[in-house]
C-alpha cells in the first residue's frame, strides 16, 4: 500500500490494542475476530490486496483425517458459516471485564445465532 511509518513498534496482543486505544500508535494488525476490536470501538480497514491474511475461524483436521473423504466432505458445509461479527461479540463475551460471560454461554449464545433463520446471518 506504500505506507510508511515513522516508527515500528511490536507489541503482545494484549497490550497492542490499548496502544492502538491511547493513541500511542496508529495503526496495529489484528485478529479480526478479536473482540477487543468492538469493545475498543475500532474500525477494522478494508484490504482489497490481501495484504494480511483473515484471522476467521477455520477447521483443522489431523493428517490422518483429512484422508477420510466423507469427514472432509461433511465438514465442508462449515466454512464461512460463522459471520466474523459474530465471532468477535462472543469473543468480546469472555474477554470484557464487565458482564463476562463463560465460554459455555459464549458457545450457545452463538449456537442460538448459527440456529437461526438464514436471514439473520
Amino acid at each position: 500500500y506504500g505506507l510508511r511509518f515513522a516508527e515500528r513498534k511490536q507489541y503482545q496482543s494484549t497490550f497492542m490494542y490499548e496502544a492502538v486505544t491511547t493513541g500511542e500508535v496508529d495503526v496495529i494488525s489484528a485478529f479480526s475476530s478479536d473482540g477487543r476490536i468492538a469493545a475498543y470501538d475500532l474500525v477494522v480497514l478494508d484490504d482489497p490486496k490481501h495484504v494480511i491474511p483473515p484471522y476467521d475461524a477455520v477447521v483443522l483436521v489431523s493428517p490422518k483425517a483429512a484422508k477420510d473423504r466423507r469427514l472432509v466432505e461433511s465438514l465442508r458445509p462449515l466454512i464461512g458459516t460463522v459471520p466474523v461479527r459474530w465471532m468477535r461479540e462472543a469473543n468480546l463475551m469472555v474477554d470484557r471485564d464487565e458482564n463476562k460471560r463463560t465460554v459455555d454461554q459464549a458457545a450457545a449464545w452463538l449456537r442460538e445465532r448459527l440456529a437461526g433463520p438464514p436471514s439473520a446471518k
